[in-house]
C-alpha cells in the first residue's frame, strides 16, 4: 500500500533547525571578521562553555561553513574561518536580521 502522505521538505527549514541554537549565529558572526583561534572565539562569544563551542564548531564546519585549520607550531594553534558557504550564509542573515528589524512593529510576538 503506497503512503499518500506526503512529507513537506524545504530546504530553508533545514538551514534553520541546523542553525537553530543559542549559539551558532553568533560564532559565524564574530568568524565574518576573520580568522579566529578558538579562546579567541570563547572570549568574544561571552557566556558559552567550551564544551558547547567546541560542538558547534564541529556542527559548523560539518555543515561546510566554517574551516578548521591546524597550524603545525608548538603548541599546536588551530584556527576557525567562514568558508565560502559561510560567507553566504552571512549575507543570508543579514537579510533576515534587516527584515527582522523593519517588520518588528508588526509583529504581535
Amino acid at each position: 500500500m503506497e503512503n499518500n502522505k506526503k512529507e513537506a521538505f524545504c530546504p530553508a527549514q533545514e538551514a534553520f533547525k541546523m542553525l537553530a541554537n543559542k549559539w551558532s549565529l553568533i560564532i559565524i558572526k564574530e568568524l565574518s571578521s576573520g580568522k579566529l583561534r578558538f579562546n579567541q572565539i570563547k572570549k568574544k562569544t561571552e557566556g558559552i562553555s567550551a564544551r558547547e563551542l567546541s560542538k558547534r564548531l564541529e556542527v559548523l564546519e560539518a555543515i561546510g561553513a566554517v574551516n578548521r585549520k591546524i597550524i603545525n607550531v608548538k603548541p599546536i594553534m588551530v584556527e576557525y574561518s567562514l568558508t565560502e558557504a559561510g560567507k553566504e550564509l552571512v549575507q543570508a542573515i543579514e537579510i533576515i536580521h534587516n527584515w527582522t528589524i523593519k517588520n518588528k512593529k508588526n509583529m504581535k510576538i
